[in-house]
């Protein structure tokens, strides 16, 4: 989850992937993007360390995330500057359109993610399934359309794909911590949950 040579790579490569896919309206290239996206582990990392209470993880992981953030932004709106030069008639594509329009099945997916994420890099003979769940989450694709709508004046799509990110960052990051809670303190804040309900309910007869 370190900001380091290999993290800036494959966000820079992610990012040129990503975007010249949405260009083309193609979603293989926008699934290989996903692939080589190196946001999900500083997630997951985040989620762990809120369970865990360790605040230097989390302050890594958050910085690695913000300014990837702002890296891939920068790219793909420097690419819709200039792809918009050089083809004139290139505009926002379905698949960004899609991406500019959040809803809550969004953050489901998100959520379910964060999950998956966190249960098949705690086990390593379920590392298999890290890239079904790299595409699932679809991180870097909402960056990338965020950037090129900037580029083409549509603050609107540009808002809403970063709204998507957002909450996808948001959801991964609730899903991992979940998951890595110990299963005592999950019983223990049932159990809670279970103690106010009921005095809530005496109250309210008495």
């Amino acid at each position: 989850s370190a900001w380091n040579f290999d993290f800036v790579a494959l966000i820079c490569l992610s990012t040129l992937i990503a975007t010249l896919g949405l260009m083309q309206n193609s979603a293989a290239v926008v699934i290989g993007a996903m692939l080589v996206a190196p946001l999900m582990t500083p997630l997951i990392a985040c989620g762990m360390s809120v369970v865990q209470g360790n605040g230097r993880l989390i302050r890594e992981a958050s910085r690695s995330v913000l300014l990837g953030f702002l890296l891939a932004l920068a790219i793909a709106t420097a690419m819709g500057f200039v792809i918009g030069e050089l083809f004139p008639q290139s505009g926002l594509t379905p698949q960004m359109m899609a991406r500019g329009r959040p809803n809550v099945l969004d953050l489901g997916v998100a959520f379910v993610s964060g999950i998956a994420a966190a249960y098949a890099t705690a086990r390593p003979n379920l590392s298999g399934a890290l890239p079904g769940v790299a595409i699932a989450a679809a991180l870097v694709p909402p960056i990338s359309t965020s950037g090129v709508a900037l580029a083409h004046g549509d603050v609107v799509t540009s808002a809403g794909a970063a709204l998507l990110f957002l909450t996808n960052i948001v959801a991964i990051v609730l899903g991992a911590a979940i998951d890595n809670m110990p299963q005592d303190g999950i019983a223990d804040a049932v159990s809670d949950a279970q103690l106010n309900s009921n005095v809530n309910g005496n109250q309210w007869r008495a």
